[in-house]
């Protein structure tokens, strides 16, 4: 079934061409003193921000917290950093000052937005299926759309060089804005997606959880994060925009994302901050220790009850807990993480949750505070070289993305990250999901391998359309 949406557009082509060439030219001419090329960027008031995710068809990021109203959808690409090896974070916050800090700017005083994403793992050799998403990205879209705040929010970015055509560089900026706008046919289609399956064995799992207990039980570590990777046969074509509006409609809680990279889309709804910074205030969250939701309100609160007083998975929380504790303090003055830890529930989920608020000791930048504590002993295990040395030992495939920062940074430094957890990487009909478990002296291959199915759930229902019913 196909359907069409009504086109709705508000943007004023002269208008924005007459606010764009000014810059532009102010751009070109510093361009030309410094022997450079410099960053024009003009951010202006719309009514309202396409309801398209992903943009056009090139390159596309996008981030959405329903709950906060929250949306942003960036398109091309300005100009892009790639961030290889142990000084990536480093290198990415190395590579956006130098050309932010010249950048003309219109209004004044605004703050160009880009989007980044880094791999779990940049040691880990790079799989096939993850070619096209480095270890880190920064982005600077062409055309970003932004909703927060109660303000709809158009920017328009271009790297200007000393000889550029002002005129028709505005006309192809104004010409990328008006394409998100253009109505599309959204594609429903009614094949069912195959069983998952699941190519490194049930049998392989099993071994590899008791490898790891038994790893911990010699005091080579406290915790490993496990993960666990299915493959899945969509049956028919992928809708990006439609597995988006399932994940909004049933984890407005939970952050949404999407990259796409090449025809490749990486995308889920991830429960977890990893770190927010605005000014000197430090947010993350501290999810660790699962079970299932119930039935009804009095099974849901029966796995609520055993999940709170369940010593093994509170264990595993304060371990968490610590480690963010820990990675945090060398950057601030203040850390304070509630006791005893409360409830995070989405719509298949429920998790032990303690937020961590902090105060940082002087001006950092969101990156800093991401290289500290990416990954965290929920993602990885403690302690983190360890861990990370044990995962490589049993897991048989790469993660990429999966389980890595993903999110947005001004060029203040401020910024969000969330851990790229409950996703998926798709690939024309073909999808692979991820999920992990945490691993500490006493779990139990069963418990875990029940536990991961059910945080695959989330990705499973929303790849799988209304017409093919649910997922089981």
């Amino acid at each position: 079934m196909n359907t069409t949406e009504p086109a709705a557009c508000s943007l004023d082509a002269r208008d924005v061409s007459a606010r764009l060439a000014p810059v532009l030219a102010a751009a070109r001419g510093k361009a030309r003193r410094l022997g450079r090329a410099v960053v024009a960027s003009v951010t202006l008031d719309v009514p309202e921000a396409p309801a398209r995710a992903l943009c056009g068809d090139e390159d596309c990021f996008y981030w959405e917290q329903p709950s906060l109203d929250v949306r942003l959808s960036g398109a091309g690409s300005a100009l892009y950093f790639v961030a290889d090896g142990e000084r990536r974070f480093e290198a990415a916050r190395e590579g956006i000052s130098a050309f932010l800090d010249d950048d003309v700017v219109e209004p004044a005083g605004a703050n160009p937005l880009l989007f980044a994403g880094f791999a779990f793992d940049q040691t880990q050799a790079h799989a096939p299926e993850w070619s096209t998403f480095p270890d880190g990205l920064v982005t600077l879209p062409s055309v970003l759309f932004a909703t927060r705040d109660g303000r709809s929010q158009l920017t328009m970015n271009r790297l200007v060089q000393a000889d550029d055509d002002v005129e028709a560089v505005a006309q192809a900026l104004v010409r990328d804005a008006l394409r998100c706008y253009e109505t599309t046919p959204v594609s429903n289609t009614t094949a069912a997606p195959s069983e998952p399956q699941d190519p490194d064995g049930h049998e392989a799992w099993d071994q590899s959880v008791r490898g790891l207990v038994e790893s911990i039980a010699r005091g080579e570590a406290e915790k490993v994060v496990l993960a666990r990777r299915v493959s899945l046969d969509l049956g028919g074509s992928f809708d990006a925009e439609a597995v988006l509006s399932r994940l909004r409609a049933r984890f407005p809680d939970c952050t949404l994302f999407a990259v796409r990279r090449a025809g490749a889309v990486f995308l889920g709804a991830t429960p977890e901050t990893l770190v927010s910074l605005r000014g000197d205030e430090v947010r993350a969250d501290c999810l660790a220790g699962s079970a299932p939701r119930g039935r009804d309100q009095t099974a849901d609160a029966v796995f609520a009850a055993r999940l709170l007083d369940d010593e093994k998975e509170r264990r595993e929380h304060a371990v968490v807990v610590r480690g963010l504790r820990e990675a945090l303090a060398p950057l601030c003055t203040r850390v304070h993480a509630p006791e005893p830890p409360g409830l995070r529930r989405t719509a298949t989920i429920q998790h032990l949750h303690t937020p961590v608020r902090a105060t940082t000791d002087g001006r950092r930048h969101v990156l800093e505070l991401v290289e500290r504590l990416h990954p965290t002993p929920a993602t990885a295990g403690l302690p983190r070289e360890k861990s990370l040395c044990l995962i490589k030992g049993q897991e048989r495939f790469s993660r990429g993305w999966y389980a890595g920062p993903v999110g947005w940074l001004d060029a203040r430094g401020d910024g969000e990250f969330a851990v790229a957890l409950r996703s998926a990487l798709v690939q024309d009909n073909h999808a692979l999901l991820y999920a992990g478990c945490g691993i500490v002296a006493g779990s139990d291959p069963r418990r875990e391998y029940e536990e991961s199915a059910t945080k695959l759930q989330a990705m499973r229902w929303a790849l799988t359309p209304p017409e093919a019913g649910p997922s089981k």
